[in-house]
C-alpha cells in the first residue's frame, strides 16, 4: 500500500508541474475564475498527506500560510463581504500553495528532475516558434492559452506599427514568461561544476533575455551576482568568462528581439533612465496612486480580495506589495512578507547546501520581482516558487526516513 501511495503522490507531483508548465486554464463558466488541473488534485492529495498528519503539523511555513489564509476571512468579515463567494477563492488559493508545498515537502525532488529538464527542453522549442512564428504558430498558442493583448500586440507597439519582439510563450505575457525562464536559471544554476547544469542555466537566461522584462532583468542580474559568490573559488579568469559570457547572451538576445537593433529595446530602456519616462511605468505610477491613496483610508485590515473591484475600473496592482497590503491590510502585508523573510532566515542561519542556496536565490527573485508584478499571485510562478522551497527547506530525521514510504 505504502508503495502504491508514494507511486500516486509522485504521479500527482508531475500533473501539478505539467500544469505549471503547459496546461491552460479551464473555463467552466463566466461567473466563476478559472480552474487548472491541479485544483481537482488538491482532494487526492489532501487524502494522501492525511496520514502524515503528525508531521505536517511540523511543517512551520504550511501553517504559516495557514494561518494567513485564516486571517484573510477578517478583512472579509469587517469590509461586510461575507456572502461575496468569489473573495473565498483568494483564501483557496493560498490554502492550494500550502498544500502543494506538502506535496513536494514529501516527494523526492531529485525524482522529478527528468521531468523538468524534458519540460524546459520542449519550453525551449515552443518559445522559439512562437518567436518566428513558424508555420502561424502563434495562432495554436493564441486558440490554447487565451486571446490576451499581448498575443494580438506580438512584435507591435500600442498603435500596431512593428517593434520590438517580447517572447510570451505559453504563459501569454512576457514578464511571466520571463520569472518561468528565471526559475529554471535558478534551478540549473551550475554552484557545483557541471556542463549540463551550465547549458541548461546559460540557455534558460537567454530565454530570459529574450522575454524583454526590466524587473526581471534586475532579478538575473541578482541571480549572475549570486553565482559569481558562489563559484568565487573557480578564479577571476572564470568569473570574467561567467560575466562576458551573460553579457554576450544579452546583446544576442536584445539584437534578435529588435530585428538587429531595428527597433528600441525594451529592456535597454532600464540601462538608459528612459524606463522611468515610459508609459507603462507611468500607467503603473497611476494605479499605485490609486491604491496607495484607499490604503491611507484603511491601512490596518484593508479592503479584503474584492477582485470585482479591479474589473469593474481595468485596475492592474502590478505591485504585490500594494495589493496585498490594499486586500488585507497592514497585518496582511506582515503575513505576506513573512512568507519570503522567514524560510529566508531560516536558510541562511542553516548549514547551506545547493537545494538551500537555490531556494534563497528564488526567494530574492521573488522579491525583486513583487515589486512590478503579482509573482505569488500568478498560478505557474506560485506553484514553481513553493517547489524550490520545499526541496531547499531542510527535513527532519524523522521526514527523512520516512520520505520514500507512504
Amino acid at each position: 500500500m505504502s508503495g502504491r501511495t508514494n507511486w500516486l503522490a509522485y504521479g500527482c507531483a508531475i500533473l501539478v508541474l505539467l500544469d505549471a508548465f503547459f496546461i491552460p486554464d479551464i473555463r467552466i463558466s463566466s461567473e466563476l475564475p478559472a480552474f487548472q488541473l491541479t485544483d481537482f488534485l488538491v482532494p487526492i492529495i489532501g487524502l494522501l498527506l492525511y496520514p502524515k498528519l503528525p508531521q505536517v503539523r511540523k511543517e512551520w511555513w504550511f501553517i504559516w500560510i495557514a494561518l494567513f489564509a485564516g486571517y484573510m476571512l477578517l478583512p472579509i468579515l469587517i469590509n461586510g463581504r461575507i456572502k461575496q463567494w468569489n473573495d473565498y477563492f483568494e483564501l483557496y488559493r493560498f490554502i492550494k500553495l500550502g498544500v502543494i508545498f506538502l506535496l513536494f515537502r514529501f516527494t523526492q525532488s531529485k525524482q522529478l528532475y527528468p521531468l523538468i529538464v524534458g519540460s524546459f527542453m520542449l519550453l525551449l522549442i515552443i518559445n522559439v516558434l512562437h518567436l518566428y512564428n513558424v508555420f502561424n504558430f502563434n495562432e495554436l498558442l493564441t486558440y490554447t492559452y487565451g486571446d490576451s493583448i499581448h498575443f494580438k500586440l506580438f512584435g507591435k507597439d500600442s498603435l500596431g506599427n512593428p517593434a520590438v519582439k517580447r517572447m510570451l510563450g505559453t504563459m501569454g505575457n512576457p514578464n511571466t514568461n520571463a520569472l518561468l525562464f528565471l526559475f529554471f536559471t535558478v534551478y540549473f544554476l551550475p554552484i557545483e561544476k557541471n556542463r549540463t547544469h551550465w547549458s541548461l542555466c546559460y540557455s534558460a537566461l537567454f530565454m530570459v533575455f529574450l522575454c524583454q522584462s526590466r524587473t526581471s532583468l534586475l532579478a538575473a542580474g541578482v541571480v549572475i551576482v549570486a553565482l559569481l559568490i558562489l563559484t568565487k573559488k573557480d578564479g577571476v579568469k572564470a568569473a570574467v568568462w561567467k560575466v562576458v559570457s551573460s553579457i554576450g547572451l544579452y546583446v544576442l538576445a536584445t539584437m534578435i528581439a529588435t530585428s538587429f537593433f531595428k527597433y528600441t529595446s525594451y529592456s535597454n530602456s532600464l540601462m538608459d533612465g528612459s524606463a522611468l519616462y515610459s508609459t507603462s511605468l507611468r500607467s503603473r505610477w497611476e494605479s499605485w496612486s490609486i491604491l496607495w491613496n484607499m490604503i491611507k483610508t484603511k491601512p490596518l485590515f484593508g479592503f479584503a480580495p474584492y477582485k470585482s473591484y479591479f474589473t469593474a475600473h481595468q485596475l492592474y496592482a502590478e505591485n504585490e506589495y500594494l495589493l496585498i497590503w490594499w486586500r488585507y491590510g497592514i497585518f496582511g502585508l506582515l503575513f505576506y512578507l513573512g512568507i519570503f523573510l522567514l524560510p529566508f532566515w531560516e536558510l541562511f542561519r542553516r548549514k547551506l547546501d545547493t537545494h538551500s542556496v537555490k531556494a534563497m536565490i528564488m526567494i530574492g527573485v521573488m522579491l525583486i520581482a513583487a515589486l512590478t508584478n503579482n509573482p505569488l499571485t500568478e498560478r505557474t510562478i506560485s506553484v514553481l516558487f513553493v517547489f524550490i522551497l520545499a526541496s531547499g527547506l531542510q527535513k527532519s530525521k524523522e521526514h527523512d526516513k520516512t520520505l520514500a514510504h507512504w
